[in-house]
């Protein structure tokens, strides 16, 4: 008989452009001002040249993800190990922002603030086989032009990998996971076109 030690993992999901229209939105305005914007990029990690916050759909994405963590920790029991707060509090999204990835930046390996993190791809401008194809990896046994990757720590103590070939297919998918968990966005080379994504991070209000 064999048996699995318990883990965490992630939640995937793919919303329709008209779950999404509110954010969409204010990327659209964000767009017309990219060079005049103050950037948000001195609270990230990536390498990325525009990285805005989220000002008018910050509260959206709270109550459209809301359900998503709420599913989560159905599965995975994930907030009652949080066992020496003293009374339940509410969890409220703290920031979110929009990342224009161009050509050869990258996200380098990182993790994130507060309970849980989240990605959404909204635009993604090209096909993972081309960058296998094209990238300077290509001759590689580890390409992994374009990709998203989770690392982790088995119960070896080795450090895993789990990487997702994120492309044009991936448009409108959204990651979950806990905040803690380490992640790297891998550069793209076969578009001249921004690669959007959305992302933030959920903590417990104290407030409550």
């Amino acid at each position: 008989m064999f048996n699995e030690f318990k883990n965490l993992g992630f939640l995937s999901h793919t919303f329709s452009d008209q779950d999404l229209f509110p954010i969409r939105n204010e990327i659209e305005e964000i767009k017309t001002q990219l060079d005049n914007r103050k950037s948000y990029n001195e609270n990230l990690a990536g390498n990325l040249e525009k990285e805005f916050k989220l000002e008018k759909s910050n509260t959206y994405i709270q109550e459209l993800l809301l359900p998503f963590i709420n599913e989560y920790d159905r599965k995975y029991d994930y907030l009652p190990k949080y066992n020496f707060i003293s009374k339940d509090l509410g969890l409220y999204l703290q920031s979110s922002w929009v990342n224009f990835q161009k050509k050869h930046e990258f996200n380098p390996t990182h993790r994130h603030a507060g309970l849980f993190s989240f990605v959404i791809w909204l635009e993604i401008p090209y096909d993972i086989e081309d960058e296998r194809k094209y990238s300077p990896g290509k001759d590689s046994n580890s390409c992994l032009a374009g990709c998203f990757e989770f690392s982790y720590i088995n119960m070896l103590g080795e450090i895993m990998q789990h990487s997702i070939p994120a492309d044009n297919t991936h448009r409108n998918m959204m990651l979950l996971f806990p905040a803690d968990l380490n992640h790297t966005v891998y550069p793209f080379y076969t578009s001249d076109e921004y690669r959007i994504s959305v992302s933030g991070n959920f903590k417990l209000d104290a407030n409550v």
